[in-house]
């Protein structure tokens, strides 16, 4: 199976961006430790504090699919309505370079 890339752009209702940056950096953490996890970068865009870019590299999609599964992540795609001005939005994409290591 090909590696899964997924770009997870979120945009922060006014006055929640510190409170969705602390619960992004905290998910960091969690989905690092997971297995098929290669890379989670969160950024911040730097013309917009409201919008946040996640950067995700998974060995595959089944991975990704248990990564979406988590409890944690559960947990946060609920709390993140109170957070967010639109649902996230997610870009999949396929990895057909070989990756730099």
């Amino acid at each position: 199976m090909a590696k899964v890339t997924v770009i997870a752009t979120l945009r922060a209702k006014p006055g929640k961006e510190n409170e969705l940056k602390d619960y992004m950096t905290t998910l960091v953490g969690y989905t690092r430790a997971e297995m098929g996890c290669l890379d989670y970068d969160l950024h911040q865009l730097q013309a917009d504090p409201s919008v946040f870019v996640m950067y995700e590299n998974w060995t595959d999609q089944s991975e990704l699919d248990k990564h979406l599964a988590m409890p944690y992540m559960v947990d946060f795609m609920r709390a993140a309505q109170d957070m967010l001005v639109s649902p996230p939005e997610l870009q999949l994409l396929d990895m057909v370079s070989t990756p730099k290591r």
